[in-house]
């Protein structure tokens, strides 16, 4: 891994008293633009630094719209972009980080109360539910099965995610990403279930569901961020700008 020109920005960003803040991963061209277009709309809601993981040097237009966003330029393929998502960590240059999905919005006012949930927790996650008896899916089958996780467990978002600076928080990362590793660098929400479990009684998480009101996957106009739901969600909120080409 090489990073080039958001190195030096990101390090003095280290070195600079940040408490809360956000964090948002745009691999490829697609995402750069998708996640300036979700940036706009969530600036109403919000005036919180944000953070962007990035491979495009030759960024979407639409950034000069937007005011306190850092872009850290990572230099390798869009492919790999969940690297980088189970080592977030290591690119925050906040105290107490909240990561969301570049297809999500801040669709209202209250992203405070993601960082009041956190609190002084290691991790925070959006439970999805939680499987008692057997694993219905088979790619988490596989990836359990590669992992030694077995039932009960609890599955979760990869879409919300809060963290902590702590030492706890780190290895957690570390290991979520080995793990990820493990299981074939695919899909990274089986091993990120399978990290919890594993180490269970070894970190300080929080849980979240649906009736916080703080993150949904299914449209919820009470939600504070709002995960995408398919193209009547873009539209909502950008109309037909959604299919223009950034210039």
């Amino acid at each position: 891994m090489v990073i080039k020109k958001g190195q030096n920005k990101f390090q003095r960003l280290q070195g600079c008293p940040m408490n809360n803040g956000l964090l948002m991963v745009a691999f490829g061209n697609k995402f750069d633009k998708m996640t300036a277009y979700s940036i706009i709309h969530s600036r109403k809601y919000t005036d919180l630094p944000i953070t962007v993981l990035t491979n495009i040097k030759n960024r979407c237009g639409l950034w000069k719209k937007i005011k306190n966003v850092n872009h850290v330029f990572i230099n390798d393929a869009t492919v790999n972009n969940r690297k980088y998502k189970t080592s977030m960590i290591d690119y925050s240059p906040y105290d107490k980080t909240i990561y969301i999905d570049a297809d999500s919005v801040i669709q209202r006012k209250g992203i405070e109360k993601a960082f009041d949930k956190l609190n002084d927790n290691d991790i925070m996650l959006n439970v999805y539910g939680r499987w008692l008896l057997r694993i219905p899916l088979s790619y988490y089958r596989v990836a359990m099965g590669i992992l030694n996780v077995k039932p009960p467990v609890y599955i979760y978002y990869g879409a919300f995610i809060g963290f902590s600076k702590t030492d706890n928080a780190r290895l957690f990362f570390k290991n979520w990403k080995e793990n990820w590793r493990k299981t074939g660098i695919r899909r990274e929400m089986p091993a990120l279930a399978s990290t919890v479990k594993k180490m269970h009684g070894k970190i300080k998480l929080i849980k979240t569901n649906n009736t916080d009101n703080i993150f949904s996957w299914k449209i919820n106009p009470r939600a504070i961020i709002q995960h995408e739901y398919g193209a009547a969600y873009w539209k909502r909120f950008f109309g037909k700008n959604r299919d223009i080409l950034c210039r």
